[in-house]
């Protein structure tokens, strides 16, 4: 790069200098080395926050900078000393996610209830109460496969292979994982994952395959139910915490037992689990 007066080359420097843990070096190659190691050490002021504010959204749907993406002074976050304890907790603790993680899963504002009260029916920024809302793509197909003991099947990969392990985003193009908002990665920008609801998304979810074939799976979860011969309670009790991660309610075990027993065992538990996957208990994070 020639300075515009002179001509001169301009020797290169970091974008905070006076904080680069390493000289630049002369190679271009060794340059690009060392802008990677100072973008992703504690030296950066601005690695650590933007990566404790973009975990903080995954968990809470909006970040403490929303959009994620868009850090600037102009965009301040709602509650600066909370990122900044955020921020310093995962320089303290070198970079450990993990710990990043436990920390916001254990911390009273992603414990809170997604009931509301008079003072904060309205709040959509200060993390007063949670806010419902559906899985991601990946999450949901990988719910759905893990609550119904079936893999879904993607052309060219691995059986075992799950949603949220797929390397390239066109397998299984314009599918299940399309229609919930898969993103292209075309850009690095989070607004390419899609959150919406939409007409095609709820025929999917009621007449598609992804869920009918899973439940109806020969080697899924009702046929091994069926085929160890438990009894209806048991079956509704597996199949409510496969799906809800919970146990029925009394009332909802007598009316799963009374449809179980109301005709064909196996299409029955079917239909018990279809319900369950629509429910909203199953496709919401409360």
């Amino acid at each position: 790069m020639k300075h515009p007066k002179d001509g001169h080359v301009v020797k290169p420097q970091f974008m905070v200098a006076s904080n680069a843990p390493v000289p630049v070096p002369d190679d271009d190659r060794r340059r690009r080395d060392a802008f990677a190691q100072w973008l992703t050490s504690k030296d950066n002021p601005f690695f650590a926050k933007a990566i404790a504010n973009r975990v903080w959204s995954y968990f809470f749907g909006r970040g403490i900078i929303d959009p994620v993406d868009d850090i600037r002074a102009s965009n301040p976050p709602s509650n600066p000393a909370l990122l900044e304890a955020l921020t310093k907790d995962l320089l303290d603790n070198n970079f450990d996610l993990q710990h990043l993680m436990r920390t916001i899963a254990n911390s009273r504002a992603y414990q809170t209830s997604f009931a509301t009260n008079e003072w904060n029916q309205n709040d959509r920024d200060n993390f007063s109460h949670a806010m419902p809302r559906r899985l991601s793509a990946e999450e949901l197909m990988d719910a759905v496969s893990s609550a119904a003991g079936a893999r879904p099947r993607f052309p060219e990969v691995p059986e075992d292979t799950k949603a949220s392990q797929l390397v390239d985003p066109h397998i299984g193009k314009e599918g299940f994982l399309d229609v919930f908002g898969r993103p292209l990665r075309e850009s690095s920008c989070e607004c390419e994952r899609r959150s919406d609801f939409s007409l095609p998304q709820a025929l999917n979810l009621v007449n598609g395959r992804t869920i009918s074939d899973a439940v109806a799976d020969s080697k899924g979860r009702v046929a091994k139910l069926i085929l160890s011969g438990r009894s209806d309670a048991a079956i509704v009790e597996d199949l409510y915490l496969a799906a809800l991660s919970r146990l029925p309610a009394p009332e909802e075990s007598g009316r799963g037992v009374k449809y179980l027993s109301g005709g064909a065992k196996a299409s029955r538990a079917q239909d018990l689990l279809w319900a369950l996957l629509n429910s909203k208990g199953f496709l919401y994070i409360y």
